[in-house]
């Protein structure tokens, strides 16, 4: 497995690491930890070349500081740890460094930009859960002692089975406790809300249609409880309902979950256009940390 480790020095950055360190990771495994330059002064900028020259050496000695630090974290690992910094946009640095290596996993944390700099540069975990290409592990907070506990969101779709494929095949501990929840639609909850109902009001929550709902959550729980139950051996389903977002995270909290995992894309259609992607809405308001998963590239 190839793992690219996306650090900053910061706080967030120090987590992922420590998390990182904590997987039982084999000697096949090769973990890269990246620092990005962003050269904020560049080589060309209208101030006295010494003055340029000085700046410039700070930013490449944090960059070696920084690494120091990952490989640092790392030391303990069976893991092949080696350490490279490149230059550019944060974001997309950290995508264009995944693809090059063919990178199985990126490891991040919610990465410390500033206000100012999150205002110019947007938010770089978003932007790499939304180009990467391939799972996007955002550290958000450090791990508890104890077994990991995962919350899996899963709908039946094709990218919830790769997602919930994906994680049986990373390096967690089989003594991790994996929720599985599937959230069936409020009967009365408009499809829309924005934009107001998209069709006539449905029949009460007793009524076929939220029977139909459960049945076909049910099902696909059962199914996709087998399949984790393969690889991890405390394995509990949870059917909830509302809001796919908010039911997420509430159960994500009921749980005390220290990692949710769902696919890249949610709703689609009309609803995705009104409402968002599930994936980015539980990203952005977590607390726990998030693996978000993409289909691979047809």
């Amino acid at each position: 497995m190839r793992i690219l480790y996306a650090t900053d020095g910061s706080e967030g950055a120090r987590r992922a690491g420590e998390a990182l360190a904590r997987l039982p990771l084999d000697p096949d495994t090769r973990v890269t930890a990246l620092y990005v330059l962003t050269r904020y002064v560049p080589s060309d900028a209208h101030l006295p070349r010494e003055t340029v020259a000085a700046l410039r050496a700070d930013e490449d000695a944090r960059s070696r500081q920084v690494l120091g630090e990952g490989e640092a974290l790392l030391a303990a690992s069976s893991a092949r740890v080696d350490t490279r910094h490149v230059e550019g946009h944060p974001a997309r640095a950290i995508v264009e460094a995944a693809e090059a290596d063919a990178a199985d996993l990126i490891v991040t944390g919610a990465l410390g930009l500033s206000a100012w700099q999150r205002a110019l540069l947007g938010s770089v975990s978003t932007g790499v859960v939304k180009h990467a290409p391939c799972p996007v592990w955002v550290v958000k907070a450090a791990l508890r002692p104890g077994p990991i506990r995962v919350l899996v969101a899963t709908d039946g779709s094709d990218d919830a089975r790769h997602a919930i494929r994906t994680l049986c095949a990373l390096p967690l501990p089989e003594v991790a406790a994996v929720h599985l929840v599937y959230v069936t639609p409020s009967i009365t909850m408009p499809l829309a809300p924005v934009a107001g109902p998209l069709e006539p009001a449905m029949p009460e929550p007793d009524g076929e249609v939220a029977r139909q709902f459960r049945a076909h959550g049910e099902r696909v729980l059962k199914e996709d409880a087998a399949a984790l139950a393969a690889r991890f051996a405390d394995v509990r389903p949870h059917l909830a309902e509302g809001e796919p977002r908010r039911a997420i995270l509430k159960t994500a909290d009921e749980v005390e979950a220290d990692l949710i995992v769902l696919g890249s894309r949610g709703l689609s259609g009309l609803r995705e256009f009104f409402l968002g992607s599930v994936s980015h809405k539980v990203l952005k308001h977590a607390r726990a940390s998030v693996l978000v998963v993409p289909l691979p590239a047809p």
